[in-house]
């Protein structure tokens, strides 16, 4: 075409020449071609324009046979080097190679390497060797025949030193399926690295700001939805009680919410607290109001003994008077009665009704609630006890001895102190006549050494069954026979202990009970 874009005859465009085009590459290349195919030549030399050039040849059929080929030549001048030099900056090169290795272009920055030499694979200057042989594997596999794959092969490679640059570089190699060819690009790693790094803080400028905008939304979200319901919700649980300080309120919150639902959880979770509470309060009071009946009925139990002891007591004391009533008649009918016998018969009265009276003082005190702690001997307690009992002992042939090192003063109440003490005596008397002990030994020893200030009171009455020796304190737990015993006696016995700072405990020894009642354990 002239510059008016008109076609015009290039007859002239060659000078004549013996040459054989049918004998050339780029020919012999078209003519292995198939319809609508395309090929392209390594590079060479025309030998007729004496050019170096590209060939791109693709065959011409007509009507299925093969009748020649049509060829662009693409010359490879000087006037390249100007192209190749704007590709290039600093830092940085680049290659573009045929499939045998032979320069379509270079970077002016690989001119000293060269050596009139045009295949890259055949330099033989020791700086570059390195290079080309860490990429040549990529170059070489790629370059196979029958190769059609029509995506662009790329390698990466780090060179420690960079013949080219000079320094440490990122070298990358391109295949190009449809021409073979290949572009080597060198780039020094600080140029990557600075570009990355501009990146990297740019992407961190980025992401800092959207941290900051984010946290402030986000505090401000939290601040509204959550931190402000839970403010809310904590001020209202410091001060949930009533004002009768026994129950709580329920949480107010107007989240709709999973806040919300929590609020409405613990609410129905008080509701139901409450609603516990009070049926254990009412179990409390129910059970309280049992155990007083029980220990009542201890009492009254006790006191039925303690009666019994007492009119046992009296009933010597009374066949005594009812006697001096009668010899004092017999007496008087004969004469014998005199001034002496008088005080001496009123000095024997007096000591029988003195004895009717301390028992019956005992009787009146044993039972008397005290109102106030007072501090008592341990041993008064033993002696009132076995003074009230000791008939009934007697009876059922029960011998008792007391040892002590020490009255053993303790603070608390007495009266309740003898309750404990009896409870202990009469199990013992009980246990006896059930095992069918014959015979019979109470021990009672007051001590204090290294372990303690302790009592102890044993029996030999045959002991206490392991099945219930370990609850044998607890309230309804009795080791008598049905209808015998109400299994109250001794859990009474472990609360009195208890308030007068005592533990009461129980041991099986010497075929017996040894109950304990160690004190100042506080």
């Amino acid at each position: 075409r002239n510059k008016e874009n008109k076609f015009y005859s290039a007859n002239t465009y060659l000078p004549p020449n013996n040459m054989n085009y049918r004998d050339m590459t780029f020919y012999k290349i078209g003519k292995a071609l198939k319809d609508n195919e395309i090929g392209w030549t390594n590079v060479y030399t025309d030998p007729v324009t004496d050019i170096r050039m590209i060939t791109i040849v693709s065959p011409i059929y007509n009507q299925g046979s093969f009748i020649g080929v049509a060829s662009l030549d693409l010359g490879l001048g000087e006037k390249d080097a100007k192209f190749w030099s704007n590709l290039s900056t600093q830092g940085m090169y680049l290659i573009l190679i045929d499939q045998k290795g032979t320069f379509i272009g270079k970077s002016p920055l690989f001119n000293r390497f060269i050596q009139n030499n045009d295949n890259i694979f055949h330099l033989k200057n020791n700086q570059i060797k390195h290079l080309i042989g860490t990429i040549r594997p990529a170059l070489e596999k790629y370059s196979k025949k029958n190769q059609h794959d029509a995506e662009i092969k790329k390698d990466l490679y780090v060179i420690d030193n960079d013949p080219i640059l000079n320094e440490k570089s990122i070298v990358a190699t391109y295949h190009l399926p449809s021409t073979h060819w290949h572009i080597i690009i060198g780039i020094k790693e600080a140029k990557v690295m600075a570009q990355n790094n501009q990146t990297f803080q740019n992407i961190l400028l980025i992401v800092i700001f959207l941290t900051l905008v984010m946290t402030i939304v986000g505090y401000l979200i939290l601040q509204n939805i959550f931190v402000k319901p839970i403010e809310s919700i904590n001020a209202q649980l410091k001060d949930n009680l009533t004002e009768d300080k026994l129950h709580h309120k329920l949480l107010i919150c107007e989240d709709n919410g999973e806040i919300g639902v929590l609020v409405n959880n613990l609410n129905g979770r008080t509701n139901s607290l409450e609603a516990a509470k009070a049926r254990e309060a009412k179990e409390i009071e129910k059970r309280l109001q049992n155990e007083r009946l029980l220990v009542q009925q201890s009492k009254m139990a006790a006191m039925g003994e303690m009666m019994d002891a007492v009119a046992h007591q009296w009933k010597q004391p009374l066949n005594a008077l009812s006697m001096y009533s009668d010899i004092i008649k017999s007496d008087y009918q004969d004469g014998s009665v005199d001034e002496a016998y008088i005080s001496q018969f009123r000095e024997d009265i007096q000591t029988q009704i003195d004895h009717m009276v301390n028992t019956l003082d005992e009787f009146r005190t044993f039972f008397r609630p005290n109102k106030e702690n007072q501090v008592f001997a341990l041993s008064d307690v033993i002696n009132s006890v076995l003074l009230l009992t000791k008939d009934n002992l007697l009876k059922n042939g029960i011998n008792v001895t007391i040892d002590q090192n020490d009255p053993l003063q303790i603070e608390g109440s007495e009266n309740e102190f003898k309750h404990l003490v009896l409870n202990i005596i009469n199990n013992a008397k009980d246990a006896f006549n059930d095992n069918d002990i014959k015979k019979r030994h109470i021990s009672i020893r007051i001590i204090e050494d290294d372990k303690g200030k302790r009592l102890e009171i044993e029996d030999n009455a045959g002991g206490i069954p392991d099945s219930i020796i370990g609850d044998i304190f607890k309230a309804n737990i009795t080791s008598k026979a049905e209808g015998k015993g109400t299994g109250i006696g001794l859990y009474m016995s472990t609360q009195i202990a208890t308030k007068h700072h005592a533990i009461l405990s129980v041991t099986n020894q010497n075929d017996g009970a040894c109950f304990i009642v160690l004190f100042n354990q506080v």
